[in-house]
């Protein structure tokens, strides 16, 4: 993959206001009831986030939601280049030239086949968009749907949060025609208090999750960009436990992260430490 041509992930001043422009002009757009696939805040799905990030990776609307075809694997000569046909099966977010982008709000699992489609019966790069929230705000809704209560939620999103779902990309990371790109976001969360469980708590009914500012981009085009889930402070040889004291991720988490880094070459089992598998790095 040419990596110049993600240099629009290169989150600068005007990007940012770039990006607060479009929010607004999609938060509009979701307020207007006559507009097909806007129903404003809603429980089926983060539209509203998925259209501005959408809009902000690709401005030309006729690039979006495009039908994927095997076009790209036939020779010269209009002969199949050795791969079984394939009718289309895949829409792409967004089409542009050979590059597909996908925004994935949720977790990867259900990208797997879609990927593997796209690596196998084209010749397109993919690149995997996932905004994470950063620094979000909750807002308490009413039953007239006026915010009763406003505060900042002290849960904030990191990139060691994705280690289980980099897990269901494995396979993919080393492919040079894949990437995966880190969007840090602030964000506004909508909740509204439905009932009080037998506890007493709150128990609140949870809507879309809007973004209002792009903090941060982080990108990753292949294996050795992962490193970054090898900090310095972790031995060269070490146990998932060593693992999960150095880098914050915990429990099942931390097996899937270590697993990952072992298929994609960066790590390898190194014997063991009593009952405890060794790790090495190997870089």
């Amino acid at each position: 993959m040419d990596k110049s041509k993600n240099s629009i992930f290169e989150i600068s001043h005007s990007d940012t206001l770039r990006f607060r422009r479009i929010i607004m002009e999609v938060m509009s757009l979701a307020c207007d009831a006559d507009v097909e696939g806007y129903d404003g805040i809603g429980t089926l799905g983060e539209k509203q986030m998925h259209a501005a990030i959408k809009r902000f990776i690709c401005p030309d609307l006729s690039k979006h939601e495009i039908k994927l075809d095997r076009m790209s694997l036939l020779d010269s000569d209009g002969s199949e280049n050795g791969k079984n046909p394939k009718q289309r099966r895949f829409v792409a977010d967004i089409l542009d030239g050979k590059n597909v982008y996908e925004i994935q709000t949720g977790s990867f699992a259900p990208l797997v086949k879609k990927i593997q489609w796209i690596l196998d019966n084209t010749d397109y790069n993919i690149t995997v968009i996932h905004p994470m929230a950063q620094t979000k705000w909750v807002n308490i809704l009413g039953d007239d749907g006026n915010i009763i209560r406003r505060y900042k939620s002290p849960r904030r999103e990191k990139i060691e949060d994705l280690a289980a779902e980099l897990y269901y990309i494995r396979d993919f990371i080393s492919c040079p025609r894949f990437s995966l790109v880190i969007l840090m976001l602030e964000a506004e969360q909508y909740k509204k208090n439905v009932e009080k469980n037998k506890k007493r708590r709150s128990k609140y009914q949870k809507y879309e999750l809007i973004p209002v500012n792009l903090l941060r981009a982080h990108i990753f085009y292949g294996a050795e960009d992962y490193i970054y889930f090898l900090p310095d402070s972790l031995e060269n040889t070490f146990t998932v436990k060593d693992f999960s004291k150095a880098t914050g991720i915990r429990g099942i988490d931390a097996y899937s992260m270590v697993h990952t880094l072992c298929h994609i070459g960066l790590v390898r089992e190194n014997g063991k430490s009593g009952r405890a598998t060794l790790y090495a790095k190997n870089v």
